[in-house]
C-alpha cells in the first residue's frame, strides 16, 4: 500500500531527503519546486517503507488506505501529478539515487574565518527556516527577535486553530530556541541599530499592513482584512477581543483563498466542533 501526501503539506522537502526511492517530486532541484500547492507520491514507485511519514514536521503523510473523510480524494491527487510524466525515463540515475545537483561551493572561507554574528526578525516560518540554516550549515552566532511575548509568527497567529497538524510545525522550530549559538528575545522592538550591532541582519517580518483592494466602501465600520480577523480567533495580542463584530448574521468573504475559506469555515462552524482547539476564547 503506497503513501500519500495530503492538504497540510508544507513543502519543506523533509520526505523528498528520507525516501530511498526518488518517489517523490518536484524535489528541491526540479524546476516545478516552489510552484505547486504541495508535494505528490508515485504510487508505482512508492515501497511503502514510511520513512517520508517519519519525517513529516506537520504529519501530512498517510497510507492510502487509512484516508477516509475529506481526505479520500489525495491518493488519487497524487498520482494525477505523475499521469502526464515517466519519472523513471526522466531519470539520468537509477531511481534509488537522487538526482540532486552536486553541490557547490562558489566561495571558499579561511579556517580560521570568525563566526558572524547574524540578527533575524521574526519568528514565523521565514525567520525559522534562516534560522535552521545558519545554525545548521554556518557556525554563526544568532539573536532571534520578536516583537511579541510568544514566538511562533503565523505558525502561532496566522494557521486556523482547527489544523492543529499544521500548527504542529512550530513544535519543529522551537527544538532551535535552545540552541548554544542562539540568544532568543522575545518581546522587543526591532530597530536599525541592529545593523549596528551585527554582521547582518534577516528581516523576516512579513506583510505588516493589509493591501487596500480599492473598492468603494472597504474603509466603513465592519469592513475588516482578512489578516485582523484570522488575529482575533487565534487571539493576537495586537487585536482586541471584540474586534470582530459578531452582531450581524450576514457576512461576505471576499476572496476564495485558503485564508477566505478558513475564515468563512471558522465562522460558520459549530461552536462543539472548535471545543479543545487553540481558538481565542
Amino acid at each position: 500500500m503506497a503513501f500519500a501526501i495530503t492538504q497540510t503539506c508544507c513543502a519543506d522537502a523533509s520526505c523528498v531527503s528520507v525516501c530511498p526511492v526518488n518517489c517523490i517530486h518536484p524535489t528541491p532541484d526540479e524546476p516545478d519546486f516552489g510552484t505547486t500547492d504541495m508535494l505528490y507520491v508515485d504510487p508505482d514507485t512508492c515501497i511503502d517503507c514510511g520513512a517520508c511519514a517519519d519525517a513529516c514536521p506537520v504529519d501530512a503523510i498517510f497510507p492510502t488506505g487509512a484516508l477516509t473523510g475529506p481526505l479520500a480524494a489525495y491518493p488519487e491527487i497524487n498520482a494525477e501529478y505523475y499521469a502526464e510524466r515517466d519519472v523513471l525515463a526522466e531519470a539520468t540515475v537509477a531511481p534509488n539515487f537522487h538526482r540532486w545537483a552536486p553541490p557547490s561551493f562558489a566561495r571558499i572561507l579561511p579556517s580560521d574565518f570568525a563566526p558572524l554574528d547574524v540578527a533575524v526578525v521574526g519568528t514565523g516560518p521565514a525567520g525559522m527556516y534562516a534560522v535552521e540554516d545558519l545554525l545548521l550549515h554556518t557556525n554563526s552566532r544568532v539573536t532571534l527577535i520578536d516583537r511579541l511575548a510568544d514566538a511562533g509568527g503565523l505558525v502561532r497567529y496566522g494557521v486556523a486553530p482547527d489544523h492543529p497538524s499544521t500548527k504542529k510545525i512550530g513544535e519543529t522550530f522551537a527544538r532551535f530556541h535552545d540552541h548554544p549559538r542562539l540568544h532568543l528575545r522575545l518581546g522587543v522592538e526591532a530597530g536599525p541599530e541592529l545593523a549596528a550591532r551585527h554582521d547582518a541582519v534577516i528581516w523576516a517580518v512579513g506583510a505588516t499592513e493589509a493591501r487596500p483592494l480599492g473598492i468603494p466602501g472597504e474603509d466603513l465600520p465592519g469592513s475588516l482584512p482578512a489578516a485582523s480577523v484570522v488575529g482575533w480567533y487565534n487571539g493576537h495580542p495586537d487585536l482586541e477581543p471584540d474586534a470582530v463584530d459578531l452582531s450581524a448574521e450576514r457576512v461576505v468573504v471576499v476572496g476564495t483563498g485558503n485564508v477566505a475559506l478558513d475564515v468563512a469555515r471558522i465562522l460558520t462552524a459549530d461552536p462543539a466542533t472548535l471545543a479543545g482547539t487553540s481558538l481565542a476564547p
